[in-house]
């Protein structure tokens, strides 16, 4: 009967129930309720992260393919699906399975499995872990939500990906701050757009001084549209910021081609800060979207904020740093000719990958 009370209770405060036109709950979406000795979990998977369950390979779980594999499911949730603590894994026990079709309709075959069941705790105080490998095969199911409680309090939110696929439970604010720190870093350095808008506003001629306060305006741009959406808790559609994000690359790059045959370098400049401060804000849209993808915990907000901003503000640094190197050493070797070929080149490359990501986004997404 506790088991059955902490599942109800969950249902009703974690606002996990789907509409009459959705799924039974949100997929990709869970509970993990930390009572006593048990830690009761309430969660969506995608049956596409199932192996050799599908048998008309119609890419949904059945009910009868339900029946015939419920001893293998409960086998690959066990060993996907799991918590540890200092002692190691926690023995998940008690699974129940319910199909969860995308019109809820009952008895229809079902692209998410709602799993239910309890790990058993020898003690609830020590630092508890979770990991999953049940990862389906379309990009909305490459993402799992986990609302953690502790004694229904102390509400906090895990967003775990293919990536990251581990998270650590009431984690200090120090190591929130350290592992978002290392999340920023790596948003810069594996998002090409972002690096290219970077280079392209390096790749001007300008001096140190210039390049440092356009990025500086850059910096203040993106970190207060960054700042809105995460306190504001506004999200702006994907299928709008991605195509505006490469469109900033186009403008920038063909001002930068315009400014190169104008005489006017004083009012070229002063544009061109207003114009990277522009593009800046719609970057820090992108980047909100990205944080708050990852999960945020309500009661280390700052701390995660703080160092997701840094992280990317220590990748920007260095790439520009190495940037202005390497130009520095073009300059040495062959002159300023060479500076001047290399940033104009650079910024036709730019217009026309960001012309063909713009295509991309607006048709595909």
């Amino acid at each position: 009967m506790t088991f059955i009370r902490s599942l109800l209770a969950l249902l009703l405060t974690a606002g996990l129930f789907g509409t009459a036109s959705a799924h039974l709950m949100v997929a990709q979406k869970g509970t993990l309720n930390i009572s006593g000795n048990g830690a009761y979990l309430l969660v969506s998977i995608p049956t596409s992260g199932l192996e050799k369950i599908d048998d008309d390979t119609d890419g949904l779980l059945s009910t009868r393919e339900l029946s015939l594999h419920t001893e293998s499911i409960k086998q690959q949730i066990q060993a996907r699906l799991q918590l540890s603590d200092t002692d190691g894994l926690r023995p998940l026990e008690g699974l129940m399975l319910t199909l969860s079709p995308e019109d809820a309709k009952e008895g229809q075959p079902a692209d998410q499995l709602v799993v239910m069941g309890r790990f058993a705790l020898a003690d609830s105080n020590k630092p508890l872990s979770f990991q999953t490998s049940l990862w389906g095969k379309k990009e909305t199911e490459q993402s799992l939500g986990l609302t953690i409680t502790k004694n229904l309090k102390q509400e906090e939110l895990l967003m775990l990906t293919p990536e990251h696929p581990t998270g650590k439970l009431y984690e200090p604010a120090l190591n929130v701050f350290v592992s978002f720190l290392q999340h920023g870093i790596e948003h810069v350095l594996s998002g090409l757009d972002h690096l290219l808008f970077l280079l392209v506003v390096i790749a001007t001629g300008w001096g140190w001084k210039q390049i440092l306060s356009a990025l500086s305006i850059f910096t203040v741009g993106h970190t207060i549209s960054l700042m809105t959406v995460v306190y504001s808790g506004i999200t702006f559609p994907e299928n709008i910021v991605e195509p505006a994000i490469a469109a900033t690359i186009i403008g920038l790059a063909l001002y930068d081609l315009w400014k190169s045959r104008s005489s006017s370098v004083q009012t070229s400049r002063g544009l061109r800060y207003g114009l990277v401060f522009g593009c800046s804000l719609i970057h820090g849209l992108g980047l909100g979207g990205a944080l708050t993808s990852l999960g945020i915990n309500p009661a280390q907000q700052g701390a995660t904020l703080l160092g997701f901003n840094l992280g990317i503000e220590i990748a920007q640094v260095g790439v520009a740093v190495l940037a202005i190197l390497g130009l520095a050493l073009l300059q040495k070797m062959f002159g300023d000719r060479s500076v001047q070929t290399a940033s104009t080149l650079a910024t036709l490359s730019a217009v026309v990958m960001g012309g063909i990501w713009f295509i991309e986004r607006v048709m595909f997404s």
